[in-house]
């Protein structure tokens, strides 16, 4: 079935622009990543209603002239300006008193020129009742595909026909792999893996350049999904998700079923809960970014919540795909109530659990906390995630997995091989499992001690070095048992066991 070219992001919104505008409202804001794009679209509306487009910024002045223009005098001459016309301020530093009535005075109007903010507008702009606020999302797949598709035509005139006709054949796999990226970066992307030997190596080089992009804009990173196997323990965890998975077949929604929401893991510190996000992506076959949520937050005033609409407006485009917001916690101390940072830790959680609540597309949040005290009850309430599951010490078998993983599986998947032991192995596995009290990372750490101890003697890894080193480990267990025995008391009313 043929797409309709006018239900794409770009064209919604220049329909959308294009009506207001012919509705009478001269004071506007368009949230958009890309600006050029931005730009583009309203001189398309400008062509449209025959109006003239002019830019201002700090920088280039009116219209590029680099002419500097204080822009409240900008605003004062549109005041007396009866043409209408279209005025892009870009990225506008933040107003003063008279600039800021001079553009409600100019949002009250319905006639004469139109003043439109594109970037992120301040919370000042957006206190503004009459404004009218737009938002341009990023490209969807279809236009992504058209980008391909004009690229194409670009390498042909410039006389390269295979890159072409391979552009044009890996076009549809490649426009759903670069979802979540700005147009400028998605072209800079589709040009070199249009160069790639082969499709495999097109998919992995866009693939590298899209975590590039995440990690640079500093707020997502991709992650490396790992198998169930590589995770000692959380047997009930394991068996939950590989119910949910089958929610994300085809055919679950005749059945009326909906996609998995995400968990919340609570837990003791060192007992997987990091890399049980990793799985839960990799039994859902999803592709899996990690959130940091104190870097959400910015130093300038509207600038943490402007941040959390980016991360969730890009994971959305990208689904289906599981989010990992690590150390939840953490990144919410602070949301009871406005204080030292101006209510933003509480605005930001408000936006969370907003989108927690109203996504509607297959994105799959899995949170990790160590402080439950820190969690506000409407995080932990059912529709926002699907469960909650407690992750404690392991218990014996799930230290002697874990045992076995560090010892042997793990090493193997990394070298192809596991290290030659002097002890058998099933010895040293017991040793382990008998040490109670350990977490995960504590059985791994001293693991890696004794490897450590041996390869210094030139010798392979011996039942004596590892029970040296086991010992040596003060575990949490002992040195914070108070922690874990009110949240053991929590989880046994609010959670499941992992």
């Amino acid at each position: 079935m043929r797409h309709d070219p006018s239900d794409t992001p770009f064209a919604r919104t220049a329909a959308r622009l294009r009506e207001v505008l012919q509705a009478g409202a001269r004071g506007l804001a368009l949230r958009a990543v890309d600006e050029a794009r931005a730009l583009r679209l309203c001189e398309d509306v400008g062509e449209r209603l025959d109006w003239p487009v002019h830019t201002w910024s700090a920088a280039a002045g009116r219209d590029g002239l680099g002419a500097p223009e204080p822009l409240n005098e900008l605003l004062r001459s549109l005041l007396r300006d009866p043409d209408p016309g279209l005025w892009l301020l870009l990225d506008p530093p933040p107003l003063d008193p008279v600039a800021l009535r001079a553009l409600r005075e100019l949002s009250q109007r319905s006639v004469g020129p139109a003043v439109l903010v594109v970037g992120e507008p301040s919370p000042a702009i957006l206190a503004i009742p009459e404004l009218e606020l737009l938002e341009l999302e990023l490209p969807d797949a279809h236009e992504l595909a058209g980008l391909a598709a004009d690229l194409a035509d670009e390498l042909r005139i410039a006389g390269r026909p295979g890159p072409a006709a391979a552009l044009v054949r890996r076009a549809p796999q490649l426009a759903d792999a670069a979802l979540g990226l700005s147009e400028h970066q998605a072209r800079r992307l589709l040009r070199r893996a249009a160069l790639a030997a082969d499709d495999a190596a097109a998919s992995a080089e866009l693939a590298a350049g899209k975590a590039e992009v995440l990690r640079r804009g500093g707020l997502l990173e991709r992650v490396e999904p790992v198998s169930s196997d590589m995770l000692g323990g959380l047997a009930q965890l394991k068996r939950w998700l590989a119910r949910r998975a089958l929610a994300l077949r085809p055919e679950a929604r005749a059945a009326a079923i909906p996609d998995p929401r995400g968990v919340l893991l609570v837990g003791v510190q060192g007992c997987g809960k990091s890399l049980a996000a990793r799985v839960c992506a990799h039994e859902l076959n999803l592709g899996l970014l990690r959130l940091e949520p104190g870097r959400l937050y910015g130093g300038t005033l509207g600038e943490s919540e402007a941040n959390l609409r980016r991360v969730t407006a890009t994971v959305e485009r990208i689904a289906p795909v599981a989010l990992w917001i690590d150390e939840l916690d953490k990144g919410i101390a602070g949301s009871e109530g406005p204080a030292s940072d101006a209510g933003t830790a509480a605005r930001v959680l408000g936006g969370l659990l907003t989108w927690l609540q109203e996504r509607r597309r297959p994105v799959f949040v899995v949170a990790t906390a160590n402080q439950v005290t820190r969690l506000p009850p409407e995080l932990t309430r059912r529709g926002r995630l699907d469960e909650i599951f407690f992750v404690d010490l392991p218990d014996a078998d799930e230290r002697a997995a874990i045992a076995q993983i560090h010892l042997e599986h793990a090493p193997r998947s990394h070298l192809g091989i596991a290290p030659v032991l002097a002890d058998p192995l099933p010895d040293l596995v017991e040793l382990v499992r008998a040490s109670d009290g350990l977490s995960g990372a504590e059985i791994e750490g001293a693991i890696v001690e004794a490897r450590i101890d041996a390869f210094a003697e030139s010798r392979p890894l011996a039942r004596a070095d590892l029970a040296r080193a086991l010992s040596a480990t003060i575990p949490l267990s002992r040195s914070r048992a108070g922690e874990i025995a009110a949240l053991r008391a929590w989880a046994s009313a609010a959670a499941r066991r992992a």
